[in-house]
């Protein structure tokens, strides 16, 4: 039976917000079982998946606190969160700023990675009471930000939202150094679909002893869960030459198209937001030519990353939702919280951060009693992933796959769909491959130099550019490449006019769904354009 919020004692500006700017009545039963314990001042660890009210269950407490008991000092930042993408760090604001309605006197604010650090200052000059930020922006904040380390050790609530997501994306080390800036005296909570043995070590370091644990995802049920059972998805897999990885992937689409040519759903993930905008370029130019093996079949290409803005990515995502027929190109901005219905097939393009990413990703698909499957394609370099993975069950995609390119010529013309991709969107792709890849040289045993050698080899065969591009002198410190073999520099004028350029609007693709219309148009915001 839902519970009422006016079962609870909140402040009257609080109470008000909830009423009249949301008009909820009842609480959400995530909400209902942790919003009392948190309440007390207790730590909790919650177990509850995205779309559940969670983040409400979260902001309420720390709202009401700071407005029966302002902060000690006008600067301090009184309530912290912790959010593993800007897209989600974004979202958490907006519900802030509206919870906030009523409340003169407390501020939220966002610090996310690819914003400009002035814009940053002129926030923190106001003096925000609510800090939502992604663990990179805010190291470098506490680092370097004069006073801000002071500012943190005012916080009176820590918050660790999507916990098992900020793992999976490398944050561990920047959560344990940011817990190092904060009170010890704090009320700390975190929120995680799943709760994997990394993740409980992270907590042990975060929230005080005796903290308590609500498992809230059988009380939201299971119809929808973020925690999917991938049993129940028939799965494929594919080992390929890294030289034909983004090849064999626009084989596995036309495929799966030729297979639902009229009701095809298809997800495509990558680990990079450069190897994403590669992959859909390339993509929407293959679909322009009526020589494919999908013939004048009806379908439209769409791209969603964290490059893109947040009013570009929510309506693409609701563009993809809406349609018939598609295939959305994606990096993890849409690997959970986000329900698509009838995908029919989930492809994963290179090696997912962990097992747990890759049941995020796979529970795309066969949602809600809907049939579908998912097929993981690895280099060969990335097959070490197999044993991450061992207790699935796997069906080898390979002879299909081939049988498909025996009968088609869907590769050729994908070649040559590369070599028409912009060059500077290829230079960001062989950037971020090396960043990405990076924090896999251990795993894959290879030595600095050997994972140059694979970079520009990806370069070369997959992204089909005449030498390596050339990397700024900072970056390659940053990196740990200085002196490696096959790095190639940017000289002082090069970097100064990448850094003018990169000032300046995208001009490839911003805000596009990009697509195959009967083979002649283009989607771009809903409307059909000529070929270009």
């Amino acid at each position: 039976m839902a519970v009422a919020f006016n079962t609870l004692k909140l402040h009257a500006a609080t109470a008000k917000a909830i009423s009249s700017v949301f008009k909820f009545t009842h609480m959400t039963p995530v909400q209902s079982h942790t919003l009392p314990e948190i309440l007390k001042g207790k730590d909790v660890l919650a177990k509850a998946r995205t779309g559940t009210g969670k983040t409400f269950a979260f902001l309420v407490p720390a709202i009401d606190r700071m407005a029966e008991n302002p902060r000690a000092r006008a600067d301090d930042i009184d309530t912290l969160v912790i959010s593993p993408t800007r897209e989600l760090a974004t979202q958490i604001y907006d519900e802030a700023e509206k919870l906030t309605t009523f409340h003169k006197n407390i501020r939220s604010m966002v610090l996310v990675g690819g914003v400009n650090k002035s814009k940053d200052m002129r926030a923190l000059a106001g003096n925000p009471s609510i800090v939502i930020a992604t663990p990179g922006r805010l190291i470098d904040h506490l680092k370097t930000t004069k006073g801000f380390a002071q500012r943190v050790n005012g916080v009176r609530t820590l918050i660790l939202d999507e916990g098992d997501q900020l793992l999976d994306m490398g944050f561990k080390r920047e959560i344990e150094q940011i817990v190092r800036f904060l009170p010890p005296n704090r009320q700390s909570l975190c929120f995680s679909a799943t709760v994997p043995t990394t993740l409980k070590n992270v907590i042990h370091a975060a929230l005080r002893q005796g903290y308590e644990t609500i498992d809230c995802t059988a009380l939201a049920g299971d119809v929808g869960s973020d925690v999917h059972d991938a049993s129940k998805v028939p799965q494929e897999i594919a080992i390929v030459g890294a030289s034909q990885l983004y090849e064999k992937a626009i084989t596995a689409i036309a495929h799966e198209i030729s297979m639902n040519p009229t009701n095809h759903k298809v997800m495509v993930f990558l680990p990079t937001a450069r190897a994403t905008g590669v992959l859909a370029h390339m993509l929407q130019n293959w679909t322009y030519s009526k020589k494919t093996s999908i013939g004048d079949t009806r379908t439209s290409v769409f791209e969603i990353h964290s490059r893109k803005s947040m009013p570009q990515r929510t309506r693409t995502a609701q563009q993809f939702k809406d349609a018939d027929c598609g295939v959305l190109v994606s990096s993890d901005v849409s690997a959970r919280g986000v329900d698509y219905p009838d995908v029919t097939l989930v492809l994963q393009v290179g090696i997912p951060s962990s097992k747990d990413q890759y049941v995020h990703r796979l529970g795309r698909t066969g949602r809600a009693g809907k049939t579908g499957r998912g097929l993981l394609m690895l280099a060969e370099y990335e097959k070490s992933f197999i044993n991450t993975v061992k207790d699935l069950k796997f069906a080898d995609a390979t002879p299909v796959l081939n049988a498909h390119d025996a009968e088609c010529n869907d590769n050729e013309i994908a070649r040559a769909s590369m070599k028409n991709v912009d060059a500077k969107l290829k230079a960001q792709a062989y950037s971020a491959w090396l960043g990405y890849y990076k924090g896999y040289a251990k795993q894959f045993n290879l030595s600095s130099s050997q994972l140059v050698e694979l970079a520009n080899r990806y370069a070369a065969e997959v992204l089909h550019l005449p030498e390596p591009p050339a990397l700024s002198k900072q970056l390659v410190g940053k990196m740990g490449f200085k002196g490696v073999p096959g790095i190639r520099i940017e000289s002082a004028d090069q970097t100064k006019h990448a850094r003018a350029a990169s000032s300046r609007p995208s001009q490839h693709g911003a805000g596009r769904q990009h697509g195959h219309v009967g083979g002649h148009g283009l989607v771009h915001d809903g409307r059909v354009r000529g070929k270009m």
